[in-house]
């Protein structure tokens, strides 16, 4: 289950230390966490599309409304929160199709997929998340009460085969999600229900690494506005702090690449200077570059 097996990652637990590792450590809390999963995301898809599937016979128009707004609220409550936009370093029109794009696709996963990565602050978020689970359930009540009131089809399914099967499902989705609150590690319950954005999450994240700079370095090749509100305060004074050991070490992710997306004012002035950030270094190597070879060739055709 891909679930599972993110946030048992070592990689993923070490560059999120703050989303991934809900999962227990010991055998036992693992199977039980792994199967609450299983049980939870069967009772919830099934719910979910047994919803739609009983709104679209009754009247195909309540279940485009029901599916309307939904993503309606979600996409209301992104941009209410300053977070509609992805976190990926785009601009102009890319950037808004983009942004429209990935938030419904997402939406639309998590609802019928119930994937609990997908409640990172950076796609749906928690709260969102949340909101799903349980329209799942409400939205399963109030179909089967339409379609039992408002189908008149004479192939109908009989009201007690659908409360049995409905209860059944409920009762499952209840105790599932029970145990796996209650089997998971408690500081991470809170990613389930939070209201952080991408911008709070990063900053939340990037305080909490501390001296990891490998792990720092990556939330600065997102887009400015995942960092711009707290950036000056705890960015730029580990940036000018660190930088000419960077450029002694030299380690692997201080590359030409992360440097240009590095804004100017995060870079010492006299390291500005000396690459012209504002054409970037890469530029200025492939100018050296060139300029050694011509050197070169100039030197072959004297001898």
């Amino acid at each position: 289950m891909l679930t599972y097996d993110c946030d048992t990652s070592p990689t993923k637990r070490t560059l999120n230390p703050l989303f991934y590792g809900f999962v227990p450590n010991k055998a036992l809390g693992r199977a039980v966490c792994f199967l609450s999963i299983m049980s939870l995301t069967f009772a919830h898809v099934l719910l979910l599309t047994s919803a739609c599937a009983l709104l679209a016979l009754t009247n195909p128009n309540w279940l485009l409304l029901f599916l309307g707004v939904d993503m309606g609220i979600f996409y209301l409550y992104k941009m209410v929160r300053g977070d509609f936009f992805y976190f990926l370093n785009l601009a102009g029109v890319v950037r808004i199709v983009i942004a429209i794009i990935e938030r419904f696709t997402t939406k639309i996963m998590m609802n019928f997929t119930m994937l609990m990565q997908l409640r990172h602050p950076q796609e749906v978020g928690g709260l969102p998340f949340l909101v799903s689970a349980f329209t799942s359930v409400v939205g399963s009540f109030v179909s089967v009460h339409l379609y039992s009131n408002y189908y008149d089809e004479d192939e109908k399914i009989d009201g007690e085969t659908l409360q049995t099967t409905l209860g059944s499902l409920v009762a499952i989705w209840f105790v599932s999600a029970v145990t796996f609150a209650s089997v998971i590690k408690r500081e991470f319950l809170h990613t389930f229900y939070d209201m952080d954005t991408a911008s709070t999450y990063n900053r939340k994240t990037f305080l909490y690494l501390n001296d990891k700079d490998l792990e720092k370095s990556r939330i600065l090749t997102r887009h400015p506005d995942v960092y711009m509100a707290w950036g000056d305060e705890l960015i730029k004074p580990w940036t000018i702090k660190n930088w000419n050991r960077w450029e002694e070490e030299k380690p692997a992710w201080f590359t030409d690449k992360w440097i240009e997306a590095v804004p100017n004012e995060y870079i010492p002035f006299e390291w500005r200077v000396k690459y012209k950030k504002t054409k970037g270094r890469v530029e200025n190597r492939r100018r050296s570059s060139l300029q050694q070879a011509k050197a070169m060739l100039g030197e072959e055709e004297e001898r």
